[in-house]
């Protein structure tokens, strides 16, 4: 005879962490975002306005233009995740039955989990390959960008992972707010 009860207590905390987790993130996410988008147009503002009113550009505002950039996409491609906000064709996904349909997005999200940690492995060479050169305006440890792709692909592994874990791949289709995966 086997008591199930331990399990599933066990299964109900590792849903709860796991959500709780993943709620965290995103949160954490969102602000990041927010913020580096709102200073990317702060920048671009004042390069602007320093072009044409000033007829003096201040050097610093494109470069970090830029190198917010590569962290919005990369931290916002884990971000839009969990909503599946991301570019799918779900013509074959949406003809399979509920068992095909299971192997196919487990096999997706396998193919997600490779290439994402490819990509950290790889953006993590590469950002301590060009560690020791600095940016040209802003004098920057090249490091902070490129530190961009190894994050970006590490959160995606972990979005992945986590969704996996409360059994629910991404969906296919975008949901409404407040119908998120978690």
């Amino acid at each position: 005879m086997r008591v199930q009860a331990p399990a599933a207590a066990g299964g109900g905390r590792r849903r709860a962490w796991a959500a709780l987790l993943a709620r965290r993130i995103e949160r954490t996410l969102d602000v990041l975002l927010g913020a580096a988008i709102g200073v990317m147009v702060v920048a671009m503002a004042w390069q602007v306005i320093g072009r044409y009113a000033f007829s003096r550009a201040p050097g610093w505002t494109e470069e970090a233009s830029r190198f917010l950039m590569l962290w919005v996409t990369m931290l916002g491609a884990a971000a839009a995740l969990r909503s599946g906000s991301h570019i799918a064709v779900t013509s074959l996904v949406d003809v399979l039955g509920p068992r095909a349909r299971a192997v196919t997005l487990a096999l997706r999200d396998a193919a997600l989990v490779a290439v994402a940690g490819l990509l950290a492995w790889q953006g993590f060479l590469y950002a301590r390959l060009n560690g020791a050169q600095e940016s040209a305006a802003l004098e920057i440890p090249m490091t902070v960008p490129y530190a961009a792709l190894p994050a970006g692909g590490v959160l995606i592994v972990a979005m992945v992972l986590l969704a996996r874990l409360l059994g629910s791949p991404f969906p296919t289709q975008a949901v409404n707010e407040g119908e998120g995966v978690f």
